[in-house]
């Protein structure tokens, strides 16, 4: 920890994922973010592309199943019920998945449609009919939802773009949505439901407009941010401090410290996030070109971005999880990876592990191969 830091401020990390789905993965995870003083982790699913997995919910189950009081979980949808060739007895709504993961004791729910790339790759509006039912689902249950909608403007810009997100996949030219075009879909849909608790992952992609993310906030009051960092916040927040000093005090209610932490992963950001919100003058950063400008936030708006807003969206604690409905999802799922041929089978695995059995793949090393996510 930076001697400069504080030790005296609750922390929950908002914004983590699992990248592999060894077991033991979320102890490592807690005890590094443990040592940069966060007490809680948010872990958020995702969706996969690759035939067989469905999504990474099973290692997210059994996570927070064996960390029960530190673990937050959002859970990702499972889309093969709109157009995978599987036996629809396993497939389920996503209205119905939301109710579902709700019962079993999740905290919310994590999307990734509005990244161009998936986007694009889905065709399916952010607006389109067939999420209405399950938005209308979450805004009735109070269920919040962790949204990627966007990316950083140079993506879109050949000369612009890293290269790093050119060898993710990342570079957009005219086939994919604008970012423009994913904004006013995504805003649709709070126009049609005020009440959707939302949570925007990396600032919504804004840090650039500080005038059009106050507009956004003052439009749709259930709005929040997270902190999660990219290449282009921290120095796009360095170039006005003081405004940015003022948004963030204007809105400290409103905004939610996140990492983008993964297992096996760089802890930095935390550090990144932390050093920007607490000191005053500029520092450097290790994954950053630029010097960044420290805001210096009085105790009582930390408290709020480090753990108060979230607490306050989500719950005081993580909610308990119902065991018995989470192994029959787990069931469900396995017979879903089963039916699109997976290699190994996850979800069977994970509620072997939950139900106190050794899977037979337990002595195989690694137990599963790395997820590309």
């Amino acid at each position: 920890m930076t001697g400069r830091l504080r030790t005296d401020i609750p922390i929950i990390d908002a914004h983590t994922h699992l990248e592999t789905p060894q077991p033991d993965v979320v102890d490592v995870m807690l005890e590094q973010e443990a040592a940069l003083g966060v007490e809680s982790m948010s872990l958020l699913m995702l969706s996969l592309p690759s035939t067989g997995y469905v999504s990474t919910n099973p290692e997210g189950f059994y996570a927070k199943w064996r960390h029960p009081d530190r673990i937050y979980l959002f859970a990702a949808l499972d889309y093969t019920s709109l157009g995978a060739d599987v036996d629809l007895r396993f497939a389920c709504s996503l209205p119905q998945q939301a109710r579902r993961f709700w019962a079993m004791g999740c905290d919310g729910m994590k999307m990734l449609t509005g990244k161009p790339n998936y986007r694009k790759e889905s065709g399916l509006a952010l607006d389109s009919i067939v999420y209405e039912p399950y938005f209308t689902c979450l805004e009735t249950l109070q269920m919040p939802l962790l949204w990627h909608v966007g990316d950083p403007e140079e993506f879109w810009d050949p000369e612009l773009c890293p290269q790093w997100a050119k060898d993710s996949g990342w570079a957009y030219d005219s086939t994919f949505p604008s970012k423009e075009a994913i904004y006013a879909e995504c805003h649709h849909v709070l126009e049609r439901h005020p009440k959707l608790q939302v949570i925007f992952a990396h600032f919504h992609f804004l840090s650039a407009d500080l005038p059009r993310a106050a507009a956004l906030m003052d439009r749709f009051p259930n709005v929040c941010f997270d902190l999660t960092p990219g290449t282009e916040m921290y120095p796009n927040f360095s170039k006005r401090p003081d405004e940015t000093r003022d948004f963030f005090l204007k809105y400290q209610d409103r905004i939610i410290l996140g990492s983008d932490f993964m297992s096996g992963g760089d802890t930095s950001p935390i550090l990144l996030v932390r050093q920007f919100l607490e000191t005053e003058g500029e520092f450097t950063h290790r994954n950053l070109a630029q010097p960044v400008q420290g805001i210096a936030l009085p105790r009582e708006s930390l408290e709020r971005i480090y753990a108060g807003n979230y607490r306050r969206i989500t719950s005081s604690s993580p909610r308990p999880l119902d065991e018995s409905l989470v192994l029959a999802e787990l069931n469900r799922t396995a017979a879903l990876q089963d039916e699109l041929g997976a290699q190994r089978n996850t979800a069977r695995f994970f509620a072997t592990l939950i139900s106190g059995g050794i899977p037979a793949d337990w002595e195989r090393e690694p137990i599963f191969d790395s997820l590309m996510l």
